[in-house]
């Protein structure tokens, strides 16, 4: 079955970030589907993204290469090789990489599911399952990276608790437990899993980077006593086969009974310093905030710094970094609803005596902009968002030159 891809023109608003206007930003839908949960992935002019089309009778997972850094792209492919098992709503959307090929994850009824398309090709081989087989309780909520020999790093949250039992959760309640877990894909393409965590919160997305010498670092929002939902980090210095005990990166106190659905986003740049962007709450008023830290080895973290400005009610933050630079967009509200935003980080944290410094705020969706994804190369930062329009929901792509 064909896809039309349909690409509209919008007006370039980033002419704060570049000496000329960047190309008008193409958009991505399926015929007949609602398009939301964008990820995005670049390697120099290769891009893909990967996002849901919804329809009422069915889910499914697609893709849509671009050989020109972004400026166009072709027809999208279905990724899941299971017509309509896949599943997706807010922070639970498909991810995708480029390394040895296109690799995608996606939450489907199966479980965790992963699937490659090889090097050079545009068709997906049939998908593998993430996590074990038969086991009870909810997944989700998925995170996928690469480490340095391309290998596919995913983490997820994993109800399956210990027999499927409820356990005692670190707050004080009962209930079903949500734990932590990550998995390394073998050379047979089956994965090895390990528990990076328990007792985690409920619904918020996960984030896993990778850097040199096996370290592999696991993000997620964690249940501190009594009850508050700040963000934490666990480090492996083997690949992934067994994980640190979790660092907390701030003590921001966020108190609530029930789960956010807004989690960290984290990145390793070429010097091996961990960044981490994240949601907290400001006050019951202004809503949330968006916080910025690093570190260099994921046990200490510097002091946090916020990135969205005025009165709050920002959400979804995703990170990426290329080189020495790091990029950080989320969605931000306004009068006129939500837009995607944007800035680049553009000081040395560690060299620097003062805090980062940080590029002006640049709006990138002219309509209702949601959920944000990144991907950053040496020359660009490439962003894709889910935007509202008089047709329905799309998939914006918009490529920001150095």
């Amino acid at each position: 079955m064909t896809h039309r891809v349909t690409v509209t023109l919008g007006a370039a608003l980033l002419a704060a970030l570049a000496d000329a206007a960047p190309p008008a930003a193409p958009s991505l839908r399926v015929d007949g589907r609602a398009s939301s949960g964008a990820a995005i992935a670049a390697a120099g002019n290769e891009v893909v993204v990967a996002w849901a089309g919804v329809s009422e009778k069915a889910t499914d997972v697609y893709a849509a290469f671009s050989h020109d850094g972004g400026a166009t792209f072709g027809a999208p492919v279905r990724v899941n090789d299971v017509p309509g098992d896949a599943r997706m709503s807010g922070e639970q959307a498909p991810r995708v990489t480029i390394g040895r090929g296109v690799q995608v994850v996606w939450l489907s009824r199966q479980g965790i599911r992963a699937a490659t398309a090889a090097p050079g090709t545009e068709k997906f081989a049939p998908a593998a399952t993430v996590n074990a087989p038969g086991l009870k309780g909810m997944r989700g909520w998925q995170s996928l990276a690469l480490d340095r020999e391309g290998v596919p790093h995913v983490a997820w949250l994993d109800g399956r608790g210990d027999a499927g039992e409820p356990a005692a959760l670190s707050d004080g309640r009962r209930g079903m437990r949500q734990d932590l877990f990550q998995a390394a894909r073998r050379a047979d393409g089956t994965f090895a899993e390990t528990r990076v965590a328990k007792d985690v919160c409920f619904c918020c997305k996960t984030a896993v980077a990778a850097g040199d010498g096996g370290s592999v670092y696991v993000a997620w929002r964690h249940i501190y006593p009594p009850n508050l939902r700040d963000i934490a980090v666990a480090r492996s210095t083997d690949g992934g086969q067994a994980f640190g005990p979790p660092v907390r990166v701030s003590e921001d106190g966020w108190a609530i009974d029930g789960c956010p659905d807004d989690g960290p986003s984290i990145a390793v740049d070429k010097r091996g310093r961990l960044h981490v962007a994240w949601p907290t709450l400001l006050s019951q008023e202004a809503g949330k905030g968006v916080f910025y830290s690093w570190s260099l080895d994921g046990r200490t973290f510097a002091p946090r710094q916020r990135l969205d400005e005025g009165a709050g009610g920002a959400s979804h933050p995703q990170l990426a970094a290329s080189g020495d630079r790091v990029v950080v967009a989320w969605e931000q509200k306004t009068g006129a609803g939500p837009r995607t935003v944007l800035r680049e980080i553009t000081g040395d944290p560690i060299s620097a005596a003062a805090a980062p410094r940080v590029s002006p705020v640049v709006t990138l969706s002219e309509r209702a902009g949601t959920y944000p994804a990144l991907a950053a190369t040496a020359d660009a930062t490439l962003a894709a968002w889910t935007e509202e329009t008089p047709g329905g929901s799309e998939i914006r792509v918009q490529r920001l030159p150095r």
